[in-house]
């Protein structure tokens, strides 16, 4: 898994890649939902363990991809997928979401359920990393809004349109 550091520095050159490149590229941003309410329950410890199993079972369920990972802080990570337009990214990510929903963390002899909600932008013009990634975050905070555990992207509003 990436810094966050690394992230930013090697997004920015990749992003631009793809763009010089017209290859297909995406960036994602997912939040574990509900992760404070996880730490007010079984305590900062337990959110902690949460974040590096969930971090564990990111990587392991996105190995198929090529895909960047890093923890952006707190409950959220960046992922930069390279080859995948924005309805592949969000079919990848609906996937994903799901299978993550069925892998419970376990804590003590408890089993904590984790779900995650998603944004996802395409790269598709002459923008910047970080305007990709702003987006991305936009579209988490409307999956949140909209109910968690779920993903959005410009595909979703596409599709919606037709």
């Amino acid at each position: 898994m990436l810094s966050i550091e690394d992230f930013y520095r090697l997004g920015a050159p990749i992003v631009s890649d793809c763009i010089e490149g017209e290859r297909a590229c995406s960036i994602a941003i997912i939040d574990i939902d509900r992760l404070f309410r996880i730490s007010e329950q079984h305590g900062p410890d337990c959110a902690d363990y949460v974040l590096q199993e969930f971090g564990s079972n990111l990587i392991q369920l996105s190995s198929d991809l090529d895909i960047s990972v890093a923890h952006l802080g707190q409950d959220q990570f960046g992922l930069l997928l390279v080859g995948l337009n924005s309805d592949r990214a969000t079919e990848a990510f609906d996937r994903l979401r799901y299978e993550l929903s069925l892998r419970p963390i376990g804590w003590k002899g408890e089993m904590i359920n984790v779900t995650v909600s998603v944004g996802v932008a395409e790269v598709y013009g002459p923008e910047t990393f970080d305007n990709y990634l702003n987006a991305a975050e936009q579209f988490l905070f409307m999956a949140k809004m909209s109910g968690r555990n779920q993903v959005v992207s410009d595909h979703t509003f596409a599709v919606a349109a037709h």
